[in-house]
């Protein structure tokens, strides 16, 4: 965390709260992702108490003031105040359970007091597109998904073969590899020196119209996702595309989205 924060200091953040565990008998840790010192976790004494002075401000998807204690091994919340509840999310049930896997990813792909303003903002844009939209919740996520990817570092390559530079315009078949960061043309996807350490385990094959709604969800704006037309069978592919590409590249259980899994599939 920021250097300038020392024991015993009081300092001010803007946060979204991402998840919370118990802690004894009345406190909780509470995680969230901050605008100035990215993620981060805190204690919150007596949260669990009935009569808590924090109430229900420190539930997954708020967004809040805080002003915390900078303690010798977690910092403690003094004060908190609500921004926005995101109250459309939290009376869906369909929304929540969305809302927790975009909240999740977030957890697992940040690093613990690594600043990232940019990543702030998208998660905080993002709450409020699922507050808005709908349909198509599972496209947003898969939309929400590649951004982050994007934003992170692990964006996969979606318009060329990541061995050759291809265009994919002039693809015979399209094939996509978690190994390899991306799309490959017929024949890179077949050439000995790409395959994966066991042989074929990681190469997929996808659709033209796959790609097309991936390249369509990775500019789609809040306007968008209420429009966008698309199969049962071709939402299925592309969530299993962006799947496992995160699952190859993350090396976490996200208990979120294998709780979509058994609710939709």
């Amino acid at each position: 965390m920021s250097s300038h924060k020392v024991k015993g200091s009081l300092y001010k953040a803007q946060g979204i709260v991402l998840k919370s565990v118990k802690l004894g008998e009345a406190d909780k840790i509470i995680t969230f992702f901050t605008d100035s010192y990215g993620k981060t976790s805190a204690i919150a004494k007596g949260l669990r108490r009935t009569k808590s002075k924090f109430g229900g401000r420190l539930e997954p998807f708020t967004h809040i003031d805080l002003l915390l204690y900078k303690g010798k091994n977690l910092d403690i919340i003094t004060q908190t105040e609500i921004i926005g509840s995101f109250s459309e999310i939290r009376k869906d049930l369909n929304k929540i359970t969305y809302g927790l896997a975009v909240l999740d990813l977030v957890d697992k792909i940040s690093v613990d007091g690594e600043k990232d303003k940019k990543v702030f903002e998208f998660l905080l844009s993002s709450l409020r597109t699922l507050s808005k939209i709908s349909t198509n919740i599972d496209l947003f996520l898969v939309a929400f998904d590649l951004k982050l990817l994007y934003l992170s570092g692990f964006m996969p390559v979606l318009n060329r073969c990541v061995i050759c530079d291809k265009s994919v315009n002039f693809f015979k078949e399209v094939f996509f590899s978690c190994g390899r960061g991306g799309l490959l043309c017929e024949r890179c996807s077949h050439c000995f020196d790409c395959q994966p350490r066991e042989a074929g385990a990681d190469i997929s094959l996808v659709s033209f119209q796959g790609v097309s709604l991936l390249l369509k969800l990775l500019k789609a704006d809040a306007n968008d996702f209420n429009e966008i037309k698309a199969s049962e069978n071709l939402k299925k592919e592309v969530v299993a595309v962006v799947q496992r590409f995160i699952d190859f590249h993350i090396h976490a259980r996200l208990k979120s989205r294998e709780c979509i899994n058994e609710l939709k599939y």
